[in-house]
C-alpha cells in the first residue's frame, strides 16, 4: 500500500545537489551546503553579511566542482537589492572559472519588485508557472520577507498571511525541488522580565520555516558570526566567516583547509550517496585557495 519508503527519501535527500556558502565550516555542519526543497530563514541586523546575493551567484558553479549551473530568482521587498555588489561579487568568481564571465552571471539572475505584502503574494502565486517553464531556476531569494508584513497592524492578518506563503513555497521547494531562502529582520520581545532581540513575526512564523541561520558583527572584534539556530540536521554551532570584495569566505583559511580538502578531494572511501556532492566541492575551496 505504501510505495515510498524512509530510506528512499534518505537517498532522494542525500544525492540532492546543496549550494555551497563558500564558508567551509559551515557547509561541513548543514551537509555540504544549503539543502533544495526546504526554506531557509537569514535573519541579522544590516551589514551583518546575510549571504543571499553571494547564493545567487553560488547557485551557478559548475556540476564538475559540485554546483548546480542554476539559476536564481530574487524577491525584492524593501529595496536593498544591489546590482553592482552582485557584479563585485560576480567578478570573483571569473577569477575562480575562467568560462563565467560577470554578464552571464549576471543574467541568470532574474528581479522581482514586490512594494507591499499584496504584490508579495501575487509574485508567489506566479513562481509555479515560472518554474515549469524553465527547469533551470534552483534559487528562489525573498528579500525581505517580514518587511511587508510587518506593515499589517492586525497581528492576525499578519500571520495569516505569512503562513499562507510559506505553505506555498515549502509547496513548491518540494515539488520543483529548488531552495528557498528568505530574509527577515531582528525585533525586541519581552520574556521572562526583560527584553531580547529575537527575529520578527513571532513562533507561528518559526515553525513554518525549516532551518535559519542568525548572522551578527561582534563589536569588539569586528569578526562576523554566523548561527545555526535551526536545523534538520545539526544543533546550535556558530562559525565565524569574512566578508570582501568578493563576497563571504572562510575565516582565516589556510593550511588547515588545504588539509581537509585534500581529504574530501582524494579520499576514495566516501560513500556513494553522501561523498559525490562533497568530494566535488572539495575541488571548489582548492580553486578558491588558489585565486
Amino acid at each position: 500500500m505504501f510505495q515510498t519508503s524512509c530510506f528512499d527519501l534518505w537517498c532522494k535527500e542525500t544525492i540532492s545537489g546543496k549550494i555551497v556558502t563558500l564558508v567551509k565550516e559551515l557547509d561541513d555542519h548543514l551537509g555540504s551546503g544549503l539543502p533544495l526543497g526546504l526554506i531557509t530563514e537569514l535573519c541579522g541586523a544590516s551589514g551583518t553579511g546575510k549571504t543571499h546575493l553571494q547564493l545567487c551567484i553560488n547557485v551557478q558553479f559548475p556540476l564538475t566542482v559540485g554546483g548546480l549551473e542554476g539559476k536564481a530568482l530574487f524577491i525584492d521587498t524593501n529595496g536593498g537589492f544591489s546590482p553592482f555588489r552582485l557584479r563585485e561579487i560576480a567578478q570573483g568568481m571569473v577569477r575562480c572559472f575562467h568560462p563565467f564571465n560577470a554578464e552571464k552571471l549576471l543574467k541568470n539572475v532574474s528581479y522581482v519588485d514586490c512594494c507591499n505584502h499584496t504584490e508579495l503574494m501575487i509574485a508567489v502565486s506566479n513562481l509555479r508557472n515560472t518554474l515549469l517553464e524553465d527547469q533551470k531556476l534552483k534559487l528562489i531569494v525573498i528579500d525581505s520577507f517580514s518587511f511587508p508584513l510587518r506593515f499589517l497592524e492586525d497581528i492576525s492578518l499578519r500571520s495569516r498571511i505569512g503562513y499562507e506563503i510559506l505553505t506555498d513555497l515549502q509547496s513548491l521547494a518540494l515539488k520543483f525541488n529548488v531552495a528557498v531562502v528568505i530574509t527577515n529582520e531582528l525585533t525586541t520581545r519581552y520574556v521572562d522580565g526583560e527584553w531580547c532581540i529575537t527575529p520578527a513575526l513571532g513562533e507561528t512564523h518559526s515553525h513554518k520555516i525549516n532551518q535559519r541561520l542568525m548572522f551578527r558583527k561582534e563589536m569588539d572584534t569586528g569578526c562576523h558570526i554566523v548561527t545555526i539556530d535551526k536545523s534538520l540536521i545539526c544543533g546550535k554551532v556558530s562559525v565565524p566567516f569574512k566578508i570582501s570584495s568578493t563576497g563571504i569566505r572562510t575565516h582565516n583559511s589556510g593550511r588547515a583547509s588545504v588539509n581537509a580538502l585534500s581529504f574530501s578531494m582524494y579520499n576514495p572511501t566516501i560513500s556513494e550517496y553522501d561523498g559525490t556532492h562533497r568530494s566535488k566541492s572539495g575541488v571548489l575551496y582548492y580553486l578558491l585557495q588558489l585565486s
